[in-house]
């Protein structure tokens, strides 16, 4: 089942205001608020697929667009201590070559004016999960998103850039299509780890991750 915890290391509490925290989504129950950006469509809670089982999926619709999975932004607005951390996700390809979007956003951040991607370089293996991550700094290879509707990546950004979107950000999203075609994919176990020693100042929302008990 799903689990809230505050995943902390070192904690002070909430009601001190900080703690070292990552946000977690394990989809081990239902979608935890998360959705879709672009043109999919059928989005939905797996309960059969995952690692273990429990995940989110959805299918391409066809209009031009990529397609991206989307977190629920009240889990991430307070993500100002997380430069120098780490993203990580589980991919599930279920149907399409899975080959050719490649050189696109896998990771879109968006926030302060400012939208940045990361392209990890790999694509989903039709059935068959695998494991991404992507540092969360400059030296990870963030660029600038020319475009949300296609991933498209520009220049590379600095760490004043990515602090700024993170000081302000409005939207986490996980690429879903990497088929010029019919596809689908699914998505499981989303972290957004700080970088160790960090503080989180969780605030009035408090970010509170759902983590798996294994």
């Amino acid at each position: 089942m799903n689990r809230l915890c505050m995943c902390a290391v070192g904690a002070m509490g909430v009601a001190g205001g900080l703690a070292s925290a990552e946000v977690v989504w394990s989809f081990d129950t239902d979608t935890q608020g998360w959705g879709t950006l672009n043109d999919a469509r059928e989005f939905a809670w797996d309960g059969a697929s995952g690692q273990p089982a429990g995940s989110i999926r959805a299918r391409d619709i066809g209009d031009g667009r990529i397609w991206y999975f989307s977190a629920p932004v009240v889990d991430i607005s307070n993500a100002a201590s997380m430069y120098g951390g780490e993203i990580a996700w589980d991919v599930l390809g279920i149907q399409g070559n899975q080959a050719s979007f490649g050189g696109r956003a896998d990771v879109m951040l968006v926030g302060g004016g400012l939208s940045i991607g990361i392209d990890v370089g790999a694509q989903p293996v039709n059935g068959q999960w695998t494991s991404w991550s992507a540092a969360v700094s400059e030296a990870g290879g963030w660029r600038v998103v020319t475009s949300l509707s296609s991933g498209a990546l520009g220049a590379s950004v600095t760490e004043a850039e990515i602090r700024t979107v993170l000081a302000d950000l409005s939207g986490f999203y996980i690429q879903g299509e990497y088929t010029n075609g019919a596809d689908r994919a699914g998505l499981d176990n989303v972290s957004f780890v700080p970088a160790p020693g960090v503080a989180v100042g969780f605030g009035m929302l408090g970010i509170a991750g759902m983590r798996r008990r294994r």
